[in-house]
């Protein structure tokens, strides 16, 4: 990874959304007005950006994420050209298309096609190299990392542009999570509600945001003198057609992801020094995954640090955890871990070393991060850390 972008409820590039990471607290709100008629509506906003005019919002807060991966990375104009996109979105221009549907009115032509972040992104670069639009979920950025680093080590594509972005802060998206049951509900003030791997948890928050990044051949990035924070080593993705919102108690699927992404990788579990979880603050799938990684790594499990980032920022689906990505990206060079200060010692519920309260030191050289959407998907990837 040579280039970083971020717009997030934490910050609005990528090291103001890694010092808002560091900080710990959670960024949630009520949601106010347009959802009046919630008895409990709650979520995590970016509290400003630059928008691009004519543009639903998640492609306006993409490529403001894109610009900065590109700037980041020290792209010239011939690379920028070379550059392949991927790009990655779960429910693409929602707000808009519940405006339009409320008001009555035409969208917009184009603004509902799920490859419109990836146009833009493409103009943006000027760039006549290959695309591939993904959606998958809320597993979909964390895809559409691995459909990038797969490009890369085969030979297909020297470097990929990597952005996803989601903007689902809406009352049709929010009535909807409700009427399953994933969101929060219960009756404590906003910032307390996402808690990861707490016993007070009851459900995520929505939350909002971009991320890119460039993934290119390490040769090529060493020839034209870049430097690299971090480096992909391998990725696993796993369809359990198990449930359509529920997961394995076991947590056995998300285990089969994370030693695919091992195996994928060529690195033993023993290597692997710290997790960053999906920690959604569900009570199913926090508990499902630290069984999974009691599966993975047996006694360690207990011992590993494990951040978990959606307790700061919320759940932006599937922009989620290529802003963890990113947030890792800036950190882990610096040899500290994000904290979360919702769930404490005395709430904490679950088997595992979740750094809390304060950032915690480390020097990691692998980590493993995790990630599960509704449908049954689950995928992880393995990151070194370059020293």
């Amino acid at each position: 990874m040579t280039g970083t972008g971020a717009v997030s409820p934490a910050g609005t590039d990528s090291e103001s959304h890694a010092l808002g990471l560091l900080a710990g607290w959670s960024l949630c709100e009520a949601l106010g007005s347009g959802f009046e008629e919630f008895d409990h509506a709650i979520g995590c906003r970016v509290a400003s950006t630059e928008h691009t005019e004519g543009l639903p919002r998640h492609v306006s807060l993409g490529l403001s994420a894109a610009r900065e991966a590109v700037e980041d990375a020290g792209l010239s104009d011939r690379e920028r050209a070379e550059t392949d996109v991927v790009a990655a979105t779960a429910i693409s221009a929602i707000v808009e298309l519940e405006v339009a549907h409320r008001d009555g009115v035409a969208p917009p032509a184009g603004w509902f096609g799920f490859d419109l972040l990836t146009e833009r992104v493409r103009a943006e670069l000027d760039t006549g190299g290959r695309s591939l639009t993904i959606s998958t979920g809320c597993t979909t950025s964390l895809d559409a990392l691995g459909a990038a680093v797969d490009a890369v080590a085969s030979g297909r594509s020297a470097r990929v542009l990597v952005a996803a972005a989601d903007a689902p802060l809406t009352p049709a998206v929010v009535a909807g999570f409700q009427r399953v049951g994933a969101l929060s509900t219960r009756p404590v003030s906003p910032e307390r509600a996402s808690c990861p791997f707490s016993r007070e948890r009851d459900g995520f928050v929505l939350g909002e945001g971009a991320a890119a990044l460039i993934v290119e051949d390490a040769e090529l990035a060493a020839v034209r003198g870049a430097r690299p924070a971090l480096e992909v080593c391998g990725w696993g993705s796993v369809s359990s057609a198990y449930h359509m919102t529920g997961i394995r108690k076991t947590g056995e699927d998300i285990a089969r992801s994370m030693r695919q992404a091992l195996d994928n990788a060529c690195v033993s579990a023993s290597a692997i020094d710290c997790i960053d979880a999906h920690g959604s603050s569900t009570p199913l799938n926090d508990s499902s995954e630290a069984a999974a990684f009691a599966e993975v790594f047996g006694h360690r499990s207990g011992s590993m640090p494990v951040t978990a980032q959606k307790g700061i920022m919320g759940h932006a689906l599937g922009a989620s955890n290529l802003l963890e990505v990113v947030g890792l990206a800036v950190l882990l060079p610096k040899g500290v871990l994000p904290p979360v200060k919702t769930t404490t010692t005395e709430t904490l519920n679950e088997p595992v070393d979740l750094v809390l309260d304060e950032p915690r030191h480390l020097r990691p050289e692998y980590l493993i991060k995790t990630s599960s959407g509704f449908s049954g998907l689950h995928s992880a990837c393995v990151i070194r850390v370059i020293s």
